[in-house]
């Protein structure tokens, strides 16, 4: 049976998403967001301008139609009274004309005045006060004028010109009508003057009130002149330009907007927000993109992993194998094979409680089912394709994956079976033929050294005082031996009954007060709340004498050894509290071990023969309790075992005491 490691990912992915590439991508598109953000700013903008552009176009119409029309209003005067001459053929009559000349004057109030001059002299003002200095001008004399009217009279059209400097002071703007007789002669000229500041009286407010500033040329180019109104610091910023058509002529109408400019505020933000929303994609497609590198490196870690177990599933050097929650066999290795004797398509119609000896499936199933929240270790039998039993060693985890599964490991002990039986046959070989003699021994030596058999001579008595001392641990340890053999037999006798705790613990504390006393330690009893426990009370007073023996055996002189208990429940925790070295780290696996002992020094200071707390053990779980420790290096140690227990009766309650 093959074991099946799928890949998630390929080389492709793992070249697309290596490297630098993420952070370059991300980059890019940063930058691409940030030009089509520029690039939509820019429109947004233009068009803001355009609009801008188009509102204030509109707005200096209005202005240029207003202008026009005050104009055209004063200039068709001129060309009304050019009519009148015509009809008389040149001919003046000053008392005629006067009354008429006023009545047109009075219908423009820009007109500063009218003057006729025939043959090209100016002979007739209206009015005449204020512009005497006009009176008798010849207009070929005025250089700065003459061109103008020379211009005028070839055209043979009326001509605005201006600004100019007028002869009687300030300036205007001069609308010359050349005037020519039915007869083709040319007759004259009459010249309107026309006040500029009047004229233009009303436009600036007329442009502030529509938020504009304008400026107003003579001439059809900005450049061309100084402007007749406005200023020209603002031209290159012009929002509108437009053309007027005056007789003979084009002027320059300017404007430009001065409205707040809420537009380049709200553009500064939009452009942060712009920024700041491509700074933001891009950074959460380079975080995508970084958690995906990680991704698709903890797959290939993942890939990896797979690979190597998948190696170690198929080239270890014991049974492995995957199982369902219910035992079915998924995968098996070759070694599991070989030690079952079986294929593994044979495997995989089985499952592996119906391969464990009948009399311990029970055992298996509940091991299956426990190992699915912590990871299990156990003995147990496997038949083989003969129908012969194995002795394994079993250790069970669960799995997390598609789908998941059980671990198992199946390890043959058969050999280590085997060679622990020959031990303990000669442990308890030895045990046996070592006993009676022994007893002997430490009989005869106890006798002579308690003068049972007269004074022993002083030179003597050392000597044989060491001999009994060793003869009795040579039989404390015969007897450990002996009883961990009846142990692993099954022949150690247990004859359990219902007893009281804290009578128990009294009895265990006062028989090691003699052992504790020497060696200068204080053993007190703490606990309340006595309950009744089923138990072999001899098996227990052998369990508390040795934890009570090594608590005080480990502890400092003037150290004081607590053993106390607690009811939780329907369970009770009896601990026996040190203060000595504590245990090492490296040691704490092995210490229910047999013969297990921390170094050889504690072997030679304290003595023991590392078997007790293995017989602890298996006297409190053959009293259905468990057993365990708590312990610090440098602080000392808590040696507790658990067992169940029932309140006591009304009639026999029995307080312990300290």
């Amino acid at each position: 049976m093959k074991l099946h490691l799928d890949s998630p990912s390929t080389p492709a992915t793992r070249y697309w998403l290596g490297g630098r590439l993420p952070l370059g991508l991300a980059g890019l598109l940063f930058l691409l967001l940030l030009g089509l953000s520029e690039l939509l700013l820019q429109q947004v903008q233009q068009r803001r301008e355009d609009e801008q552009r188009q509102q204030v176009s509109s707005q200096a119409g209005e202005l240029r139609a207003r202008l026009l029309n005050e104009l055209n209003g004063t200039l068709h005067l001129a060309t009304g009274l050019a009519a009148y001459l015509q009809s008389r053929n040149g001919e003046i009559d000053e008392a005629a004309l006067q009354p008429w000349i006023e009545g047109l004057t009075t219908q423009s109030r820009h007109i500063r005045n009218i003057a006729l001059a025939p043959d090209n002299r100016i002979s007739y003002v209206y009015p005449l006060a204020g512009n005497e200095g006009a009176l008798g001008l010849y207009y070929p004399d005025n250089p700065q004028q003459w061109p103008a009217v020379q211009r005028t009279i070839a055209s043979r059209q009326p001509v605005l010109d201006g600004p100019i400097t007028l002869r009687q002071g300030g300036q205007g703007l001069a609308y010359r009508v050349p005037v020519f007789l039915r007869d083709g002669r040319y007759w004259g000229l009459i010249s309107t003057v026309i006040d500029i500041p009047s004229l233009l009286r009303e436009l600036p407010e007329a442009a502030r009130s529509m938020q504009l500033e304008i400026a107003l040329f003579s001439r059809p180019e900005p450049d061309s002149g100084t402007p007749m109104l406005g200023s020209a610091a603002w031209l290159a910023q012009a929002h509108s330009q437009l053309q007027l058509p005056v007789p003979g002529g084009q002027w320059l109408l300017l404007a430009r907007s001065t409205e707040p400019a809420s537009g380049a505020v709200s553009m500064v933000w939009l452009r942060l927000l712009a920024w700041s929303l491509s700074l933001v994609i891009g950074g959460l497609l380079a975080l995508m993109l970084r958690a995906a590198q990680q991704q698709e490196r903890a797959r290939q870690a993942l890939d990896e992993s797979r690979q190597r177990f998948a190696q170690a599933f198929v080239t270890a050097p014991q049974g492995m194998a995957l199982l369902t929650p219910q035992g079915r066999w998924l995968a098996v290795n070759q070694q599991l094979c070989h030690l079952l004797g079986r294929s593994a398509s044979e495997l995989q119609q089985s499952d592996l409680l119906s391969l464990v000896a009948a009399s311990e499936q029970a055992q298996a199933s509940q091991h299956l089912q426990a190992a699915q929240a912590q990871p299990q270790q156990w003995e147990s039998r496997l038949l083989d394709a003969f129908g012969q039993t194995i002795d394994c060693q079993l250790g069970a985890a669960w799995v997390e994956g598609q789908p998941p599964c059980l671990i198992l490991q199946c390890q043959d002990i058969r050999e280590q079976k085997r060679i622990e039986r020959l031990k303990s046959e000669f442990v308890a070989t030895v045990s046996h033929e070592l006993r009676t003699p022994l007893t002997s021994i430490s009989g005869a030596l106890g006798l002579v050294v308690n003068g049972a058999l007269g004074e022993v001579p002083a030179s003597m008595a050392e000597m044989l005082r060491i001999a009994d001392q060793n003869s009795q641990r040579l039989t404390l340890l015969i007897n450990d031996l002996l009883d961990m053999e009846k142990l692993e037999a099954g022949k150690m006798p247990f004859n359990p009954r219902r007893c009281s705790l804290a009578a128990q613990l009294r009895e265990a504390l006062s028989s090691l007060q003699a052992y504790a006393e020497p060696l200068g330690v204080q053993l007190c009893l703490q606990g309340a709340n006595d309950v009744m426990v089923e138990v072999d009370p001899l098996r227990l007073q052998q369990v508390l004498a040795n934890l009570l023996s090594n608590a005080a055996k480990f502890s400092p002189a003037g150290a004081q050894v607590t053993l106390g208990w607690q009811v939780t429940g329907d369970s009770v925790r009896v601990s026996v509290c040190d203060h000595g070295p504590g245990i090492s780290e490296a040691f704490q696996a092995q210490i229910f071990h047999k013969f297990a002992q921390a170094d050889a020094s504690t072997t030679r200071q304290q003595g023991g023969t590392g078997l007790g707390l293995a017989i602890c053990r298996r006297l409190i779980e053959h009293m259905h309790g468990r057993i365990g420790f708590d312990s610090t290096p440098g602080q000392g140690s808590t040696f507790w075992f658990e067992l169940a227990c029932q309140p006591l009766p009304a009639t026999a309650e029995d307080s312990p005491h300290a």
